[in-house]
């Protein structure tokens, strides 16, 4: 199942949540610095025994004081910029790794667009593609696409009703 919803990704309460990563997997600004702040040190400590990957890999922490389990950290930028390859790949890998770790549900922000600078549209049709994709590799993990306002919902909510 794939789906849109609005508001802060890091109140989601299910299985994961994705944090928008860099491959050096240091939690920043944005959606990585909102998980640091929310869940405390213990996220950062785990992704500095993991960390550096490659963009365009993912790794998964603990959730610390976050409402959900865990964090999958995909990593769409960082040693390279964003493109439209990393965010596919980052995609992909993040739910490869949810399915490996029996993950059923997993929160996504729209990665690349925030500090990343990427277009938000293009990136939500790249994701929804990558996650099709997953589908046909029987990859069963079930995706809601994050937007933080609510013309970012409505654009993810638009996409998804384009998409096969």
């Amino acid at each position: 199942m794939l789906r849109a919803a609005r508001g802060d990704i890091t109140t989601y309460a299910g299985s994961a949540i994705v944090n928008a990563a860099n491959n050096h997997l240091i939690l920043g600004a944005g959606v990585a610095g909102a998980i640091a702040r929310r869940g405390g040190p213990s996220i950062q400590d785990e992704c500095d025994r993991h960390g550096p990957i490659r963009v365009g890999e993912a790794a998964l922490t603990g959730a610390g004081d976050l409402p959900c389990r865990y964090v999958i950290h995909a990593a769409a930028m960082g040693d390279e910029p964003v493109s439209e390859r990393s965010i596919r790949d980052a995609t992909l890998a993040a739910l490869r790794l949810a399915a490996r770790h029996r993950i059923a549900d997993v929160a996504f922000p729209i990665l690349g667009t925030g500090v990343g600078g990427f277009p938000f549209r293009r990136a939500v049709e790249t994701m929804v593609a990558a996650a099709r994709d997953a589908e046909r590799e029987r990859v069963h993990v079930d995706v809601v696409l994050y937007g933080y306002t609510a013309e970012d919902a409505a654009a993810i909510q638009e996409v998804l009703a384009r998409s096969p």
